[in-house]
């Protein structure tokens, strides 16, 4: 788990505008998780990702998660909280894995924008490590 430093500078702009808008609609969001090294990712249990390292755009500094911080418990689903922020991040022109229908990952949001997605990366680049030293 990193900052929002570590994110490829065009998702960390736009993490902080979903941020931004999000507190504009009376939704506060804190930022939970950025980029993944291969050891991070591989520890995650297989019942909350279905990626392995390099397959997670967190590996590529390309994606990011979200919470509630406003008290009333993180990942508290109540009034739609994450089908707003969902919503938000979408006009964004950020991916939000809420969508998804095999695996639903709503705290999850992800740029394509960028690179594309992760098997165009690894076909360009080969390793997260060559895209985030170079790629960008």
């Amino acid at each position: 788990m990193r900052g929002l430093e570590h994110l490829h500078p065009v998702v960390r702009a736009k993490a902080e505008l979903l941020a931004s808008r999000c507190l504009e609609a009376g939704l506060k969001v804190k930022i939970t998780d950025t980029l993944r090294t291969k050891a991070e990712q591989d520890a995650i249990p297989a019942a909350n990702t279905k990626a392995k390292y390099p397959l997670s755009m967190h590996n590529w500094g390309l994606a990011f998660d979200v919470c509630r911080d406003d008290g009333t418990g993180i990942y508290n689903e109540a009034g739609g909280w994450f089908e707003k922020v969902g919503e938000i991040g979408e006009s964004l022109g950020l991916t939000w894995g809420g969508r998804w229908t095999t695996f639903k990952d709503k705290p999850h949001f992800e740029d394509r924008s960028v690179g594309g997605d992760v098997r165009t990366l690894t076909a360009k680049y080969g390793t997260p490590d060559k895209f985030i030293g170079g790629g960008k």
